[in-house]
């Protein structure tokens, strides 16, 4: 009973669970804590008894109401107006209410409506927000963009759309983010000159926002270049300033949080900040007051994040205990911190940030003191630094396969290494010269050097670190049942060496062996679960990329997508740019536990098949790479052959006639191109490799971007047997899949990898009906997103990710 909210926030989060996958009713829940209430009031009044259970069984009504709520006032008014259009047009007026950012060529903001004009008239919309894309298409109106702040009141043309849901497995769900954010529209504007400003109205947000840019400006004056971006997403949250490699390094070895604001970073400006005033003559209590009346500055300042607002909640209850002479009750503050973050927005606790804050911060409390008296070394630090390290994997770890699918085995040494480092130096350091340069800015450089020089060390540090083997580790989503046997085995885990369990060495041995035998297990979860042959053609845009996975593990990877670089002015250049590589081929490698390619099947050299491979040459082992005897054709292709021989992977060109059993039931025969015979070196569509893969009684003909000359090349020297699959080429380019070739296999089925909306016109309407008129079922990316065929022993299944008629 010495601590009620602790109860209260565990029965709040465990019926805000079960209701957001549940039954949702206002009223049960709320006449259910009403009776709970009455009930368990009486029985303590009359018995003393059944606080505990009352206390958790009424945070579980009242956390299960208020998601009900949430849920079901959830909706879009604007979906009433566009019925069962997706895709509309229409001039809505209203209040930009997030930061605007420039983004390169793009102005991006949140915008809250509040009319819709259609003609003449005027609609009203009641507070409904869109993201809104602006796209900027000269350096006059990139100029004038940065000039948008918050709460000024536009008028704009929007092509409207709902948000996509996810094309490939394992893919970010963005539609379901918004969701959670009460977003349920995007909106686009090409015609810059046409947003009206109604009114630009002064409030206390656009003078926080000035404040960060001012400071941001500062940090860019006293950094190179490339440490300013780093230093503002520590002290300033602008994680979008961030270099997209670094934090790619460093979220490989899990120390990401080190990037951004956090619990961490909070703490340590709290603790420098009552420091510095106790040392300047504060009392206790008064020194307490201001940092307690400075942290709602500092999270607006830094764009009031989660871990920012719970950092900041637990900070200003320690700082209240302190000036009321009380016992700091550090896990009360944290079950403080959660209830108001669960009320203002419930669906937070499905999100890995949120995840991971609290539980990593409830278990550091909890057991990190028990944890390093036990341990045997002779300083009390550095038992203090493994309990902390310790506690954090063990319970990160569940989180981060979950969410990301990805955990280093050297984590624990990431962190015990730079987390001391960056929390006892960088972070004061860098405050310290931020500050003292707003008063003499020579003075502010040379702090700003000397965190210059210790960010240097733990960026080689990292590097080091991402050279050692075992760095990247994918693992496959894990179910509820492992994820609640894992919880039930770690408690059991502590408690063996923490507690005086009878005969605790052996409870330690069977724990520990317990805990070790759920790690394997995730680790070999890919191996034990296939039970069929997977090919999945995934949706890579205006491109072509497929993964086949054998039923032993072995993988083949045909092709990588890409986008075609167009040079643009520095002004058009976006700080993150989307490369299918980075943002879709290996996320889905990672999803599937996927950790070495056996074969990299290079059909030829364009940047749509090959462009997002230099990825996965950077993250993955390759066994070995097969391609067409030209060489290579631009700097890309040049740069991704020079990365995997570098590597010390081989590199095959092509033999027709070629066949290999690459396990019992599965072979391939490569039938195209003859090294006698190539065509120009400048045009290689008609020379990319194609085979022809069989997997039990399945056929699949992989054609790459072959074309009619090709395909006649193919038919002229081959008998081809009938197949039940055809890997339709060239994008369903009329130029390709002629009678002839279609008479020959005589497909079942066909697979069509395009773009939606390509610029092309891909794939060709004669195309279509040609395939349709030999009843060719056909699946195409562009409508049903990643297609994939699974295939037994005695059954072939086809899903696609996108709903389709069949």
């Amino acid at each position: 009973m010495k601590r009620p909210l602790v109860l209260l926030s565990l029965g709040w989060i465990t019926g805000s669970l079960l209701c957001y996958g549940w039954w949702k009713s206002v009223g049960f829940y709320l006449c259910m804590a009403m009776g709970v209430a009455v009930v368990g009031g009486w029985l303590f009044y009359q018995y003393r008894k059944g606080l505990l259970i009352t206390l958790f069984l009424l945070g579980w009504a009242i956390g299960a109401a208020r998601m009900a709520y949430v849920d079901i006032h959830n909706h879009s008014v604007l979906k009433q107006i566009a019925g069962s259009r997706e895709e509309w047009n229409a001039v809505l007026a209203g209040e930009i209410c997030s930061r605007p950012q420039v983004d390169g060529d793009r102005l991006l903001f949140e915008l809250k409506v509040q009319n819709l004009r259609s003609g003449s008239t005027v609609r009203s919309i009641p507070d409904e927000i869109i993201k809104v894309t602006v796209v900027l298409k000269s350096k006059e109106e990139w100029e004038k963009a940065h000039q948008f702040q918050r709460f000024w009141k536009v008028e704009m043309p929007l092509a409207l759309k709902t948000p996509s849901p996810p094309r490939n497995p394992g893919a970010f769900d963005y539609r379901a983010y918004l969701y959670r954010q009460q977003i349920h529209w995007l909106g686009i504007n090409q015609s810059f000159g046409q947003i009206k400003i109604v009114s630009d109205r002064p409030h206390l947000f656009v003078w926080m926002d000035e404040l960060r840019n001012r400071l941001g400006v500062q940090i860019e004056n006293i950094y190179s270049p490339e440490h300013a971006g780093l230093i503002r997403g520590m002290l300033l949250g602008e994680r979008n300033e961030v270099d997209p490699d670094l934090e790619a390094d460093y979220s490989a070895l899990g120390i990401v949080h080190l990037l951004s604001i956090s619990g961490l970073h909070v703490g340590v400006i709290v603790a420098c900040l009552y420091f510095i005033l106790k040392r300047a003559g504060l009392t206790r209590e008064k020194a307490a007051l201001f940092v307690m009346l400075s942290l709602p500055f500092y999270v607006l300042l830094t764009g009031a994040g989660a871990p920012v607002v719970r950092s900041a909640v637990m900070a200003g209850l320690a700082m209240l205990a302190v000036l009321l002479n009380r016992w700091k009750d550090t896990l009360s503050f944290l079950a403080f911190s959660l209830l108001i973050q669960l009320w203002v927005n419930p669906y937070q606790m499905v999100e890995a940030g949120f995840q991971l804050s609290y539980l990593v911060t409830a278990a550091l409390i909890i057991c990190v003191k028990p944890l390093a008296q036990k341990l045997p070394f002779p300083w009390i630090w550095l038992n203090q630094g493994v309990a902390v390290t310790l506690v954090a994997q063990v319970v990160s770890f569940p989180v981060l396969i979950r969410h990301f699918h990805e955990f280093s085995f050297i984590s624990w040494l990431a962190n015990l290494l730079f987390v001391p480092v960056t929390s006892s130096l960088v972070i004061p350091l860098s405050m310290l010269a931020l500050g003292v340069s707003l008063v003499k800015e020579s003075w502010g450089s040379l702090l700003a050097e000397l965190a210059s020089l210790l960010l240097d060390l733990i960026h080689t540090g990292v590097y080091l670190l991402l050279q050692l083997p075992w760095v990247h580790a994918n693992w496959v989503p894990p179910s509820f049942v492992w994820i609640l046997f894992y919880g039930m085995v770690s408690v059991y885990l502590w408690i063996s060496w923490t507690g005086d369990l009878i005969d605790s060495a052996r409870h330690r041995v069977i724990a520990g062996l317990c805990f070790t035998s759920l790690i394997v297990a995730a680790h070999q979860m890919p191996a034990w679960d296939r039970e069929q042959a997977t090919i999945t053609f995934l949706d890579v845009g205006q491109g072509d990329c497929t993964v086949i996975e054998t039923m032993k593990g072995k993988v083949i990877l045909v092709d990588g997508g890409g986008i075609p670089a167009f040079p643009r002015e520095s002004w058009q250049k976006r700080s993150d740019p989307f490369e299918v590589g980075k943002k879709v081929l290996v996320p889905y490698l990672k999803y599937r536990g996927i950790r070495r390619i056996d074969e990299l099947v290079l059909t030829h050299g364009d940047l749509d098949h090959i462009g997002g491979l230099q990825a996965v040459a950077e993250r993955f082992p390759v066994g070995r790479v097969i391609r067409n005897p030209h060489p290579p054709r631009s700097l890309v292709e040049g740069k991704l052959l020079q990365t995997l021989v570098k590597k010390g992977t081989p590199v095959y060109t092509v033999s027709p006639g070629s066949t290999r059993e690459i396990e019992p039931g599965v072979k391939w025969q490569f039938l195209h191109p003859d090294r006698k015979n190539l065509g120009s070196k400048d045009r290689s569509n008609d020379d990319s490799v194609v085979f022809l893969l069989s997997v039990y009684h399945y056929r699949v003909m992989m054609t790459g971007d072959l074309e009619h000359t090709g395909e006649k090349k193919i038919l002229s020297a081959w008998d081809l047997p009938e197949v039940h699959l055809l890997k339709v080429a060239h994008h369903g380019s009329r130029t390709s899949t002629q009678e002839e070739w279609l008479q020959a296999l005589r497909p079942r089925q066909a697979v069509i990898s395009a773009g939606t909306g390509n610029r092309y016109g891909h794939p060709s309407p004669e195309i279509i009906q040609r395939l349709q008129s030999y009843g060719v079922r056909i699946w195409r990316t562009d409508l049903h997103g990643a297609v994939t065929v699974q295939i037994g022993q005695d059954r072939t299944a086809i899903k696609t990710m996108l709903p389709h008629a069949d």
